[in-house]
C-alpha cells in the first residue's frame, strides 16, 4: 500500500511526511515494500545508498538503525544511533533508539534516562497529547523492547515503570500489555519489589511546598529525571520528611538507579515518623535494590568444578579398570548412580561422561540423613584427553567431597577454576536447596491403609525435616550479603542490622512456597529473639495493607468480595502464606459459593504436603465438581499421581482406565497425564513408537513428545532473537524495533 503523505514522518520529527520528506516518498515506499517482503539486507543496502544521496535525513537514519537492530547488527546499530542522536539531539525517536543500544551494551541507567528524555521530547514535538493518544507507534515498540531488556537484566523497577506508563497512557493493546507483564513476572521479581509504591503527597505545611508540588507534578506527568532533580534539591531543607525520601526512592527505581533508591529507602526506615512495619518493609526493599545494583556482592556460595586425572592401563584394560571403579562406587554407601541426558552433551559437540554419581557425606548419627555434597562425572579416554573424573557442586560441599572421592578413586583433584568467575547463590538459597538421601527400608512395607501415611510420605517428611533443621541451626550464624557480610546474630547489634534481619525473616514467612520452610522462618525468629508480630484486624486490606503483611490478616472478618480479591492477588504475586490462609478461609466460609470453595480447595491441594491430605481435598473437590458440573479429568490426573506415589496399584489402574474411557480426547488432561507418567518413569517415547500412548488406546506420539519436551528456561533475549513461550503455553509476541 502506498505511503500516506499525511502520516507522521518515520524519522520522529513530529511533522507529516508531506511537510518533512516529500521528496523521498517514492524511496520510503520502496523501503516499506522491501521490509514487508522480509528483504532486510536489500532494505539496508537501499538505505545506505539513499543516505549517500540525502545525508542528514531523520527518516533514513531512523530506518537504518531500526533495520540494524532487527538483524542483530548491534555494533553498527550503536554507531548509526549515535550519528542520528548527534544530528537530532531532541528527536524522540533518536533518543529512544539510543536507549535501546545503551540497554544492549549493559548501560541500563543511561537507557532509562534516555527514554525519559524521549518521552519529554515526544510531547515537545507534538507526538504525545496529554492523554497519550498520539504517541508514535515506534516509540511504543521501543518501550516494549526496553521492558523486556530491563526485566531480563534484573532491573524490574525500570521495567515495571515503563509498563505502568503504557497502561497510564493506554498504549498498545490489553493483550500486548498483559504479555509484557507476564514477561516481567517470569523474569523473577524479588518479593520486596512486587508492591507498587504510589507517589506520596505532602500532608503538612512547609515553606518548600511549592517546590514539592512542582516536583510531584513532573513525576505524575512522566518527566522523571526533572522530578528527581527537583526532589534532590529538597533533601537538605526537608530534613526528616518521609514524602521527599519516598518519592526519591520510587523515582530512582523507575530510572534504574537501584543503589540510590536503596539509600533513600534506608533513609525512610530511619525516620522517627516511620512505623516499625514500614521501616522493616523499606529496609527489605533496600536489600532487594542493593542486590539489583550488585548481584555478585559477597559473600556468595560459589559453584566449583574440580578435575582429577585417572591413572588407568592403556587399551581395553583401561575400560575394564573404569568399570571396576564404577562397580566400587556402586557398592559404596557414599555414592549413588545419577541419570543424565547424553543428548544434551552431544548436541553441543561434547563427549558425554561414561557415568554420573551423587556423592554424600556420612550421616551424623543413626537417625540422620546423608547430605548430598557434589556430582561426580567419570570420563573415559578420549582422542584429546586422558580418562578423568570431574567433581561439581557448591564450593564448601565440593571441598568436603574431595577426600571421600579421592579415597574411592585413588586420584588427586586439582584446585579447580577461579571461584570469582563461577556462578553463585546466596547462603540462604544454598541452605534451602540442600538435598538429603533417604534410604529405603530393607523390606518393602505393606501398602498404607486409607487415611494412613505411606512410605512416600515418610521419606518426604524426613527430607523436609532435615532441610528445616539445617536452616534453623546454621542460618543465624552464617554471614550473608544482605546483611553486609554479617551473620544474623551479629547484625542484631544495631538498629539497621536488626531491621535487615527482620526483613529477611518476614519475607521468608510471607513468600516461601513450602509450609515447613515458612514454619522454619518462624522458629528462626524465636531463636534470634525477634518479637512476634501481631495479627491485623482490617476489613479492607487491599486498599490499606502492604502485601508483606497480608499473611497476618484475620481472614474471618474480611468481606467475601475482598477475600476473593486478596486470595487471587496474593496467589498471583507469590505471597504464599497469605494465599494459603485466604484459600482456607474461602473454602470454609458459610457464605462462600461453590465456585469459591472450588478455588479454595484447589489452592489448598497445590500446597498440601501429605498424600492423605491431598486425597481428602480431591474428595471434597469431586463433590463440588458435580455441583458446578465441572470437568473432573484433571482431578483424576491429580489423584493418579497421589495413588502412584502411595503404591496403590488397583486404584491407579482404575483411574487410568477411567481417563482412557472418559477423557481420551481432552488434550489438557492428556498433557497432564503424560507428565505424571514421565514422573513415574514410564517411557512415553517408546510407547509412542509402538503406536500406544500414555494410556492404552490413548494419544500417540505427538502428545507424549510434547509432554516430554522441557521449556527453554533462562534463554537470553535480544531484539529479533526469538519469542519465549507464554506462561500459559501459548505463543508470546515480542515487540522489537522492526
Amino acid at each position: 500500500m502506498a505511503i500516506d503523505t499525511y502520516a507522521p514522518c518515520p524519522g520522529g520529527t513530529g511533522k507529516k511526511i508531506k511537510f518533512c520528506c516529500s521528496d523521498l516518498v517514492g524511496e520510503l515506499d520502496q523501503l516499506d515494500r522491501l521490509i514487508d517482503g522480509d528483504q532486510i539486507t536489500a532494505a539496508l543496502d537501499q538505505v545506505s545508498r539513499l543516505q549517500e544521496k540525502h545525508p542528514g535525513r531523520a527518516c533514513l537514519m531512523a530506518t537504518r538503525t531500526k533495520l540494524e537492530l532487527s538483524t542483530k547488527r548491534f555494533a553498527e546499530a550503536a554507531a548509526s544511533s549515535q550519528a542520528f542522536l548527534a544530528a537530532f539531539p531532541e528527536n524522540p525517536l533518536a533518543l529512544g533508539q539510543s536507549a535501546i543500544t545503551d540497554a544492549l551494551a549493559g548501560r541500563i541507567q543511561e537507557a532509562a534516562a534516555g527514554f525519559d528524555k524521549a518521552r519529554v521530547a515526544a510531547v515537545m514535538v507534538g507526538q504525545e497529547t496529554s492523554g497519550g493518544q498520539d504517541v508514535s507507534p515506534e516509540l511504543v515498540r521501543i518501550a516494549a523492547t526496553l521492558i523486556q531488556a530491563a526485566a531480563q537484566m534484573g532491573h524490574v523497577g525500570f521495567a515495571q515503570g515503563m509498563l505502568e506508563w503504557l497502561e497510564d497512557r493506554s498504549l498498545g493493546s490489553d493483550e500486548e500489555r498483559r504479555i509484557l507483564a507476564s514477561f516481567i513476572g517470569s523474569s523473577g521479581v524479588p518479593p520486596a519489589l512486587r508492591a507498587r509504591i504510589p507517589w506520596m503527597e505532602l500532608t503538612t505545611e512547609s515553606p518548600w511546598r511549592s517546590e514539592f508540588e512542582t516536583a510531584l507534578a513532573h513525576a505524575k506527568a512522566w518527566r522523571l529525571s526533572q522530578s528527581l532533580t527537583s526532589f534532590r534539591g529538597l533533601k537538605s531543607g526537608a530534613g526528616e520528611n518521609a514524602a521527599v525520601f519516598t518519592n526519591i526512592a520510587v523515582l530512582c527505581e523507575l530510572l534504574a538507579r537501584p543503589m540510590e533508591a536503596a539509600e533513600a529507602w534506608l533513609a525512610v526506615a530511619n525516620l522517627p515518623t516511620t512505623s516499625a512495619d514500614e521501616a522493616v518493609e523499606a529496609t527489605g526493599r533496600a536489600i532487594a535494590l542493593e542486590t539489583e545494583a550488585n548481584p555478585e556482592r559477597s559473600p556468595l556460595v560459589r559453584f566449583s568444578s574440580r578435575i582429577a586425572p585417572l591413572t588407568l592401563p592403556p587399551g581395553e584394560e583401561g575400560t575394564t579398570a573404569i568399570e571396576l571403579l564404577e562397580d566400587k562406587l556402586r557398592h559404596d554407601p557414599a555414592c549413588e548412580p545419577a541419570s543424565f541426558d547424553r543428548s544434551a552433551w552431544v548436541s553441543r559437540n561434547a563427549a558425554p561422561p561414561r557415568s554420573a554419581w551423587r556423592i554424600y557425606e556420612a550421616a551424623a548419627d543413626e537417625a540422620g540423613l546423608p547430605r548430598m555434597l557434589a556430582s561426580l562425572l567419570l570420563f573415559g579416554r578420549q582422542t584429546d584427553r586422558e580418562p578423568e573424573a570431574v567433581l561439581q557442586g557448591f564450593q564448601p560441599d565440593v571441598a568436603a567431597a574431595v577426600p571421600v572421592t579421592e579415597s574411592l578413586l585413588g586420584c588427586m583433584f586439582g584446585p579447580g577454576m577461579d571461584a570469582a568467575g563461577m556462578p553463585g547463590v546466596s547462603p540462604t538459597n544454598w541452605l534451602l536447596g540442600t538435598q538429603f538421601k533417604t534410604p529405603l527400608p530393607a523390606t518393602q512395607p505393606p501398602p498404607a491403609g486409607a487415611g494412613e501415611p505411606s512410605l512416600f510420605d515418610t521419606l518426604v517428611d524426613r527430607q523436609r525435616i532435615a532441610v528445616v533443621e539445617r536452616l534453623v541451626s546454621i542460618w543465624p550464624d552464617t554471614p550473608l550479603p544482605e546483611l553486609l557480610g554479617k551473620s544474623p546474630r551479629q547484625a542484631l547489634a544495631d538498629a539497621e542490622g536488626r531491621r535487615r534481619v527482620e526483613a529477611l525473616v518476614t519475607e521468608g514467612v510471607a513468600t516461601s512456597r513450602r509450609r515447613e520452610v515458612r514454619a522454619a522462618w518462624g522458629r528462626v525468629r524465636g531463636a534470634l529473639g525477634l518479637p512476634d508480630v501481631p495479627a491485623l484486624e482490617i476489613r479492607d486490606p487491599l486498599a490499606t495493607v502492604p502485601p508483606m503483611r497480608w499473611h497476618r490478616l484475620d481472614m474471618a472478618i474480611i468481606p467475601l468480595d475482598q477475600l476473593r480479591a486478596l486470595f487471587l492477588t496474593a496467589l498471583d504475586a507469590g505471597f504464599e502464606q497469605a494465599a494459603e490462609r485466604a484459600a482456607g478461609s474461602l473454602a470454609s466460609r458459610p457464605d462462600a459459593t461453590p465456585e469459591d470453595r472450588w478455588e479454595g480447595y484447589g489452592a489448598e491441594l497445590q500446597s498440601a504436603e501429605s498424600t492423605v491430605e491431598r486425597l481428602e481435598l480431591i474428595g471434597k473437590l469431586r463433590g463440588i465438581a458435580k455441583e458446578i458440573k465441572a470437568n473432573d479429568g484433571m482431578l483424576d490426573v491429580a489423584e493418579l499421581r497421589v495413588r502412584m506415589q502411595r503404591g496403590d496399584e488397583l486404584e491407579a489402574t482404575r483411574l487410568l482406565e477411567h481417563l482412557r474411557r472418559d477423557h481420551g480426547r481432552d488434550q489438557q488432561v492428556i498433557q497432564a497425564l503424560a507428565e505424571v507418567l514421565m514422573e513415574a518413569g514410564v517411557d512415553l517415547e517408546g510407547m509412542a513408537a509402538r503406536g500406544g500412548g500414555p494410556a492404552a488406546g490413548g494419544p500417540g506420539r505427538s502428545a507424549a513428545a510434547a509432554a516430554a519436551t522441557p521449556p527453554q528456561a533462562g534463554k537470553l533475549w535480544t531484539p529479533g532473537g526469538g519469542e519465549p513461550a507464554a506462561a500459559g503455553g501459548g505463543e508470546k509476541k515480542i515487540w522489537t524495533p522492526d
